[in-house]
């Protein structure tokens, strides 16, 4: 069952007892572990551990909201930044809890499964930050700097400089709860903060602007083509805007995701040909749409090719029933903030890169 992967919510429907199908229960919350053996929910009325044989029906559910309103604009930010970060995540990840800290530490250590709470390590070879930095999820069952410290020690064993994802609730400068102890620790132990980083949410149907499916999102001479492999054309665009660092690194968070499809505008000339003029990739998590990796050829830019492959991508994600998105832009990206805007989406809250020198 793929949908009992740790870090999910999903609702779970049992039988009480091996083999009887009339007495069952339902069981809603976020997976915590889950093995060929047993999974544990992680309920409102705490862990519940159900063996898989008792398991009949497994059902994936957004985030929990948490107020009134439309599901972009009501679901919370540690849970946006599950979402963003499940969409982008590097082979080289961990969670690092305390309970996690003493399995580890056990004699029969495979016994136990990695708990997926805590604060989320992740390192990669591409020069990406998002794949090389620590996002405080849950509290980790340590201090503050007890848990700095943990974060620098699984760093310095990689070679790597120690890099923590901090991000507000709203869009204001104020961390959110997750993060909160961390302010004046960071700046104490000699870590710099990056510009800012607008994690802006809204409504696949309002983004697709009244375009029924990706094709009908074109702008005059574009066409839509949607892909579930990038092309060099696609690595080739990406590269030239950032450096990738390792390219088999970056390829494999680039293509890794499942369900992960691409979104391209070309331009079609008389002579048949075409040319790429702009891209994104989509991936699908927790029922909400992920876009990352938006370019746009840099002579055509502010022409319409952006806007054609973000409502194309929209369009397919409304086509098979997801209402939300969000995407991650720098500050500095103004084209790209305007153009969400414009097209219906907020900021719901600000991340930055704290990195020690």
């Amino acid at each position: 069952m793929d949908d009992l992967q740790p870090g999910k919510r999903v609702v779970v429907r049992y039988s009480l007892e091996p083999g009887d199908t009339h007495s069952t229960s339902d069981a809603l919350g976020v997976v915590n572990s889950a093995d060929d053996s047993f999974v544990e929910i992680d309920t409102k009325r705490g862990p519940i551990r159900i063996a898989r044989a008792q398991i009949m029906l497994v059902h994936e559910v957004p985030p929990a909201p948490t107020k009134s309103g439309r599901t972009h604009e009501i679901v919370s930010a540690v849970d946006l930044r599950r979402i963003s970060a499940a969409a982008w995540l590097p082979t080289d990840i961990s969670w690092l809890h305390v309970e996690n800290l003493r399995n580890e530490s056990a004699d029969d250590a495979d016994d136990f499964g990695l708990l997926q709470k805590g604060w989320l390590l992740r390192s990669s070879e591409s020069a990406t930050r998002r794949a090389n930095s620590c996002l405080p999820v849950t509290d980790t069952g340590m201090d503050w700097e007890q848990t700095l410290e943990a974060v620098e020690a699984w760093y310095s064993a990689r070679n790597q400089p120690s890099s923590i994802q901090i991000y507000s609730t709203d869009d204001s400068s104020a961390l959110a709860p997750a993060c909160e102890g961390l302010g004046p620790l960071l700046s104490a132990r000699g870590y710099a903060p990056s510009q800012p980083v607008f994690l802006l949410a809204g409504s696949t149907a309002e983004a697709a602007a009244g375009a029924a499916h990706p094709g009908a999102a074109a702008a005059p001479g574009l066409s839509i083509d949607v892909s579930e492999e990038p092309t060099s054309t696609h690595y080739a665009a990406w590269t030239s805007e950032r450096d990738p660092g390792s390219e088999e690194a970056f390829r494999g968070l680039v293509e890794a995701a499942d369900p992960c499809e691409f979104v391209t505008a070309y331009a079609d000339h008389p002579d048949g040909t075409r040319s790429m003029v702009a891209s994104c990739r989509i991936v699908e998590r927790s029922k909400w749409g992920v876009l990352t990796n938006l370019v746009t050829h840099p002579d055509l830019r502010r022409r319409g090719a952006g806007r054609s492959v973000v409502r194309a991508a929209a369009a397919l994600l409304s086509q098979r029933g997801v209402r939300s998105y969000l995407v991650d832009v720098d500050a500095g990206h103004e084209a790209s903030l305007n153009l969400f805007t414009s097209l219906g989406a907020t900021v719901r809250h600000r991340s930055w890169y704290a990195t020690r020198g």
